[in-house]
């Protein structure tokens, strides 16, 4: 089965990352042995599965290369962290299918999202050191640039908190980049969505305070906030501030990548394995989506945090900066919880479990999670468009294997279905958004086999009751029928593709 990047975005929802912490090497505990290390790496490279089971039906394993097969991701390269230090890695696959180099520890993704929570730790290193308010107006911070009034304007403000924790109610979810040769915007361009940007503008639909709702839009506002206070740019605001004190050496918010970096790069793919057209893609929105890392370095991003947070000896941030990242701005304990850059995971009594994020670039997708207490947690990037599926694929193994994380399998039961019950949801359904394509249902003992040439090909979903049906990669149908005559007229797939039957 194949999945076209078009569907995989639309069956992905917003990820809660996963990774882990480290603290002071003085005060770590011993690491395990060379030995035990390399066998719980190669925990990852078998026992994958696709996340939902069937009760009662054998579980087909498969090797890391096999799923990376299925899915059309090139390569994935994995750190793991235990006790509060960097335990080992492991990589698989190469990252450019046309020179056959394989992947090693130091090569660098596009970290997609997870710019996030780096941009915010650079906010808050540079905020202990100088004064700005984050819960001021940002039009009062703002110099280059001021936010459209909106309706809340005068009684609810947006600031930099509210920003950094998408609950300040700016619009636009994420940025797809710019192709090599394409004019790239300003932040500006950006904000007022004016031409060469290809977003639309960023602006208030709700009221801030009130609700999570992600927003690259919003952080993009902070970006520019930011470098209008410090009067210095991202790149050179997140080495000095970041990457030099933690030893993140393999990191930069530079855009096209920098030269030290681009010479051990992945290549992006999309979904069906071909390499991401012009390249791995600009981006002028660097705080949302414009950092370029390997797993090890953003486990020291989160290690860093965690270090602080619980009042060991760091020289980075103080406890105080630490905990205000990870204190829940939302406005409920209900997931998704967001602190300041960081998704929190808590328990019922608003406890921190363990923090993260995810990210997706075009032809990269990442994943970072770290827990409290353990220092537990890992790291992982891939440089294909379904490598969210494998990700998830390899946290369920993580869970399973070595009890890290919170990703589990899902087990579900068959329902049993007559044929004839089948026959009167099988056939030809037209889609007409987000892209033109016919859904082919073919019968089989429990279901169907659906296609959607280019799209989709071949995936088997399975009756659970009620007329709706499951993929094993977690996508589901159901049906529709008309009103007048009874008949199914409509299929619904992932609740927000729509197809008319034939």
């Amino acid at each position: 089965m194949k999945t076209n990047k078009i569907f995989a975005s639309l069956t992905l929802s917003l990820c809660l990352a996963s990774l882990l912490g480290c603290t002071e090497s003085e005060t770590l505990p011993a690491s395990a042995s060379a030995a035990a290390e390399s066998k719980e790496a190669n925990l990852l490279k078998s026992g994958l599965t696709e996340r939902i089971r069937i009760e009662g039906q054998e579980v087909d394993y498969q090797s890391l290369e096999q799923r990376q097969a299925h899915y059309d991701v090139p390569g994935v390269s994995v750190a793991f962290m235990k006790n509060g230090q960097l335990a080992w890695t492991m990589q698989s696959g190469v990252k450019d299918l046309a020179t056959e180099l394989a992947i090693d520890e130091n090569t660098v993704f596009q970290a997609g999202s997870i710019s996030k929570p780096a941009f915010a730790a650079v906010l808050m290193k540079y905020r202990q050191d100088n004064p700005i308010d984050l819960d001021a107006d940002v039009n009062t911070l703002l110099t280059s640039w001021q936010l459209p009034e909106h309706e809340w304007t005068g009684q609810d403000v947006v600031s930099l908190r509210r920003l950094l924790s998408h609950t300040a109610g700016t619009t636009v979810h994420g940025f797809p980049g710019y192709a090599a040769g394409e004019p790239v915007p300003t932040l500006q361009q950006v904000l007022e969505g004016a031409f060469p940007a290809n977003t639309d503008a960023v602006v208030v639909d709700i009221q801030p305070g009130t609700q999570m709702r992600y927003s690259g839009g919003g952080t993009t506002l902070a970006q520019l906030t930011l470098q209008d206070v410090a009067n210095e740019p991202l790149p050179t605001m997140s080495q000095r501030l970041l990457f030099k004190p933690i030893g993140m050496t393999r990191s930069g918010f530079e855009q096209p990548i920098s030269t030290n970096l681009s010479n051990n790069m992945a290549t992006p793919y999309d979904g069906d394995g071909a390499p991401i057209k012009g390249g791995a893609h600009t981006y002028a929105t660097l705080a949302a989506a414009g950092m370029w890392s390997t797993p090890s370095d953003m486990l020291k991003l989160a290690s860093g945090v965690r270090s602080a947070f619980l009042g060991q000896k760091t020289d980075w941030i103080s406890q105080a900066t630490a905990q205000e990242m990870l204190t829940n701005n939302t406005p409920t304990n209900e997931a998704p919880n967001v602190g300041i850059g960081f998704f929190i995971n808590m328990d019922d009594n608003g406890e921190v479990l363990g923090f993260g994020h995810g990210g997706a670039d075009a032809g990269f997708m990442s994943q970072l999670y770290i827990e409290l207490d353990s220092g537990n947690g890992y790291a992982i990037m891939t440089n294909g468009n379904n490598g969210m599926q494998l990700i998830s694929e390899l946290e369920i193994r993580l869970k399973e294997a070595l009890d890290v994380g919170y990703s589990e399998a899902e087990v579900r039961k068959l329902v049993p279905i007559s044929q004839k019950e089948l026959s009167k949801y099988i056939g030809t359904y037209v889609v007409t958004n987000p892209v033109s394509v016919d859904v082919v249902l073919e019968k089989t003992a429990h279901g169907f086999v659906l296609n959607a040439l280019p799209y989709v090909e071949n995936e088997e979903y399975f009756h659970e009751g009620g007329g709706r049906f499951f993929a094993k990669n977690g996508s589901s149908v159901r049906f529709e029928n008309d009103d007048e005559s009874g008949l199914v007229k409509m299929l619904v797939m992932d609740e927000n593709i729509r197809g008319i039957k034939n």
